[in-house]
């Protein structure tokens, strides 16, 4: 009963992954710098703020590094999340270990497929965010940063970040006590569904 428990917190946590892991964007353009015009009038700046935001996305996000940069953020977070959930596991069964291993394995895979389909749709969204939250001015700054070698090592090198000795000591042991808070509530939740469902089945019980 606790592999499936544990299974189910692993699809949430699984789940979880995807809006939080960078995002990534089509092929990189030219920059084509915008004159500024203060009549312009609301759906001109607008476009001016989607153009920029489209720039800053393309430059951050290139195709070509799109899916490596999604889906190693993706698989930095799961081995995190593995190694908060090994303690709940039962060390005198290997093979159901090996089971559970192989399921996340497969579940990741199904996932990495279900998100490329995605990226484009999750790119436009960015682009719209970045043109509802930041000014033309900002989204000028954002864009020359982006488009430095520093800037671009930024986004490139995020996996590497979450990746690094120093990130990952800090959110593993986030993970583990998240994990170790989880796991018990999650027993709590199952324990008084089962209840309702028996009370439900048997409301003479009740009475």
């Amino acid at each position: 009963m606790l592999f499936s428990k544990t299974g189910s917190l692993c699809i949430i946590a699984l789940a979880a992954l995807i809006p939080t892991a960078p995002a990534l964007a089509q092929e990189a353009s030219e920059t084509v710098q915008l004159a500024e015009d203060e009549s312009a009038s609301p759906d001109e700046n607008n476009t001016i703020a989607l153009n920029l935001a489209e720039q800053i996305v393309n430059l951050g996000y290139p195709e070509d590094t799109r899916e490596q940069l999604f889906f190693g953020t993706m698989d930095q977070t799961i081995v995190q999340l593995r190694q908060s959930l090994s303690g709940f596991l039962p060390q005198d069964d290997p093979e159901a270990v090996k089971i559970f291993d192989d399921w996340i394995a497969k579940y990741s895979a199904e996932s990495k497929d279900i998100l490329r389909k995605h990226i484009p749709t999750i790119m436009g969204g960015m682009t719209e965010a970045y043109a509802d939250l930041f000014s033309e001015e900002e989204l000028r700054d954002i864009l020359a940063f982006v488009q430095t070698p520093s800037g671009k090592q930024f986004f490139d090198r995020m996996p590497d970040v979450i990746g690094s000795a120093s990130f990952a000591d800090a959110n593993q042991a986030y993970m583990d006590e998240s994990m170790a808070s989880m796991i018990p509530a999650q027993r709590e939740l199952l324990q008084q569904l089962k209840t309702h469902q028996e009370n439900k089945a048997d409301p003479a019980e009740t009475t």
